[in-house]
């Protein structure tokens, strides 16, 4: 019997210790500010279905004649907002959730961050736009995606800033928890509680809120210097160095790693975040309805391959 060709399990770090000193309750309201088309409080009553879209358009799919997925904005519409309508709470109520977008959570506050935050996450909407707007073949798909689009951003220096990765994920936690998208019988918590034999604050709740974006002194900086250039097919010149930090909510803290990807100097192994290329954010936050969650689809950075 040979192990040829089987990566060897490391060992993972253990958590942010000041978890333990200073733990983070299971809920927290975080006051947010809601960034992008979506933001809007009229916006959602112009927003319109795939059906309806269907009905007005001439539109043939993309997919019939070019494999490339960021062409076909009706796919990836219909993933955005496969959630829209659904009862999380079992009480009779359909919740509305016709936006997308992960939350941000941001971790720097120098003056210099506070001056740029504004337009860091602005050049990040604009990103995505001029991601829909090279979906020729699917125009009004791709408007209605952009118009969907929402970042909630969640800020608070005393409690965020220079947070590590772990105090980001259990603040988060606590966030979506106190945005109450789950029945009140709680009887998923206690059968993951049975199943993992631990008693981490992880909530259910939409898809969306699998992961957050954490936008740290760099990716500030990064985002805000962003300088657009006219012809939208340079955009993959401009953007393809540019990743962003996200974090898995619903990571459980194994002592071990399970295998690596990759080898050599291009190995990795999961540990509960990854880097998301910004080109390739739409067609990633559409991806995530097919899969079990951001370990499945773990290196992000290899969908920037299916363009």
């Amino acid at each position: 019997m040979t192990t040829r060709g089987k990566n060897t399990p490391m060992l993972l770090p253990p958590r942010d210790s000041t978890l333990e000193s200073r733990p983070v309750p299971w809920e927290r309201y975080y006051p947010v500010r809601a960034i992008g088309p979506g933001a809007a409080p009229e916006a959602q009553y112009n927003f319109r279905s795939v059906a309806e879209l269907e009905q007005n358009s001439l539109y043939t799919s993309s997919a019939a004649n070019n494999s490339d997925t960021e062409e076909d904005a009706k796919y990836l519409l219909k993933l955005l907002t496969k959630e829209s309508k659904i009862e999380w709470r079992d009480d009779g109520v359909i919740t509305d959730e016709p936006t997308w977008g992960p939350p941000i959570v941001v971790t720097a506050y120098s003056e210099k961050a506070r001056q740029n935050i504004e337009l860091a996450v602005n050049n990040l909407v604009e990103v995505i736009h001029r991601y829909f707007l090279r979906c020729p073949q699917s125009g009004a798909f791709a408007t209605e995606a952009f118009q969907r689009l929402r970042f909630d951003v969640i800020e608070d220096k005393d409690l965020l800033e220079s947070a590590s990765d772990d105090r980001v994920r259990e603040e988060f936690n606590a966030y979506v928890r106190s945005l109450r998208l789950f029945p009140d019988d709680l009887r998923w918590e206690k059968e993951r509680q049975k199943l993992y034999k631990d008693n981490l604050n992880r909530p259910d709740g939409p898809t969306r809120y699998n992961i957050c974006i954490v936008l740290d002194e760099g990716a500030i900086d990064k985002l805000a210097a962003i300088s657009f250039p006219d012809n939208l097919k340079d955009d993959t010149d401009v953007l393809r160095d540019i990743h962003l930090k996200v974090i898995d909510r619903n990571w459980r803290y194994p002592q071990m790693a399970k295998d690596k990807f990759g080898s050599g100097s291009s190995e990795h192994v999961y540990k509960g975040i990854d880097n998301c290329p910004v080109l390739d954010l739409p067609l990633i936050c559409a991806e995530m309805h097919g899969h079990t969650g951001l370990e499945e689809m773990f290196p992000l950075d290899r969908y920037r391959y299916m363009r």
